[in-house]
């Protein structure tokens, strides 16, 4: 419970909430972060007929990311909630279409995406990202000063009783009465950049699919990481990253991959999956040989490290393995949990605090991000369309509205102030939206220079 002196009076967050310019903020930081946005837009390759354009592809991709900012969930949602005239100066301002009289119908955006090459998508995050890069807000946010972290993770879309297309992936599940049910489902893998503690954005997606339906083996999550890897390197050949994942990537050939283009790297460590590595690990720390420090991490602590346990098991890869047990209290009583990790970076007593609370953060952003675009305002598992390309065009807007929507989060004064909801700021940004008529002076207020402060 908060301290009395923490609370906030009604009437005062009333006054606060008055200041509150909405979707003009929003707008300020999308002109602040991406200015040149609208342009990168229309370079994309528009599938479409020229001769039956109405809306230009600004004007579809503006609706497509404000539709999801604005946590609207459904296509049936967005119909009703943007036929409203300020919806449709709004658009006009954003997009830069003059000629734009009508708010475009939800079946001429899914007609749109579902004729739009996911690459064109893909490749505009790819210009957002690395104009976020080349800032300087976010170097603080690198691992020991010099490494961008990349998290991968995984997680399903959409599930059907029924197969909804060839690339389906397929599990049998055996029911208690012994009868053997098939479910089909879309998969996919992120690579999410960690900017800082609060904003995490997606920098690529691997979807986890067939390519037939006569395939003798599945796609798998392993196999999407290596093309991920092959593209993350093409696209960021002189990137410092460190790639971070779950025991399921500690392995020879992703490990090695990582070497092969200097990559750093730190992956849950589990006995089973590296048994040789473990023994030598227990051997080398029982043997007083290992480095250990009390009383650290937010818990108090002990981290333990060796470097180069390779040698002693006899492996190809580097393996400084490192390791942090705390007492944590749940229902009133406590207990003893131990994580364990292994990376190529060279441990010591200075970096091994921060690389256990990356090492950490990595769990914490894997349950958050997915756990937050499925539950919170995006609804991700909705399925907009059945056009499995559109299905793909959907998703990536969504990842690119995120992007936005985070840098709005952490630099919106009223949500600090207030400690506003994300889903109440989203519904706050739908009603301004809707309701708030943009002046000249909100048009100069968002074209001009100002230095904007990031938590």
């Amino acid at each position: 419970m908060k301290k009395q002196n923490e609370w906030v009076r009604k009437s005062l967050k009333r006054k606060k909430k008055e200041k509150d310019r909405g979707i003009v903020d929003l707008m300020m930081i999308m002109h602040h972060f991406f200015k040149e946005l609208p342009l990168w837009i229309d370079e994309m390759k528009d599938p479409r007929h020229c001769s039956y354009i109405t809306y230009s592809q600004c004007d579809l991709i503006y609706m497509g990311l404000l539709k999801n900012i604005c946590g609207v969930k459904t296509m049936h949602a967005m119909e009703e909630q943007f036929n409203e005239k300020m919806c449709i100066d709004t658009l006009r301002i954003l997009s830069g279409d003059n000629a734009l009289v009508e708010m475009p119908h939800s079946d001429t955006l899914n007609y749109y995406l579902e004729r739009l090459s996911p690459e064109c998508l893909a490749g505009l995050r790819k210009k957002l990202v690395k104009t976020l890069i080349r800032m300087k807000s976010f170097q603080k946010g690198r691992l020991l000063g010099q490494y961008w972290r990349i998290i991968l993770d995984g997680t399903g879309l959409f599930y059907f009783k029924e197969k909804h297309c060839d690339n389906c992936l397929v599990k049998t599940v055996t029911q208690e009465n012994g009868t053997k049910v098939k479910t089909y489902y879309h998969k996919v893998l992120e690579a999410k950049l960690v900017l800082s503690d609060r904003i995490v954005i997606s920098l690529d997606t691997e979807f986890i699919e067939n390519e037939d339906e006569d395939i003798s083996k599945q796609d798998c999550e392993t196999e999407a990481a290596k093309r991920l890897l092959k593209r993350l390197a093409e696209d960021y050949p002189r990137l410092p990253v460190c790639i971070q994942g779950d025991n399921l990537y500690e392995a020879g050939p992703v490990m090695k991959m990582c070497r092969q283009k200097n990559w750093k790297y730190i992956f849950t460590h589990k006995a089973a999956r590296q048994k040789l590595l473990d023994e030598s690990y227990e051997w080398i720390r029982q043997g007083n040989a290992g480095v250990r420090l009390d009383r650290i991490g937010k818990e108090k602590g002990i981290g333990e490290y060796v470097n180069h346990v390779e040698e002693t098991a006899g492996k190809e890869e580097t393996a400084n393995m490192f390791r942090y047990s705390c007492a944590v209290k749940e229902k009133e009583e406590k207990r003893e949990i131990t994580f364990r990790w292994l990376s190529n970076i060279e441990l010591t007593e200075k970096n091994l605090e921060e690389m256990i609370y990356a090492a950490r953060g990595r769990w914490k952003i894997e349950n958050e991000g997915f756990n937050n675009q499925k539950n919170g305002i995006y609804d991700i598992e909705h399925l907009n369309s059945r056009n499995g390309n559109a299905m793909k065009n959907h998703y990536l807007l969504t990842q690119i509205a995120d992007m936005i929507m985070q840098i709005y989060l952490a630099w919106n004064p009223l949500r600090k102030e207030i400690k506003q909801s994300i889903k109440n700021t989203s519904s706050r940004l739908l009603e301004s939206f809707r309701r708030q008529p943009i002046t000249d002076e909100d048009v100069l207020y968002i074209q001009r220079y100002t230095t904007v402060y990031l938590e």
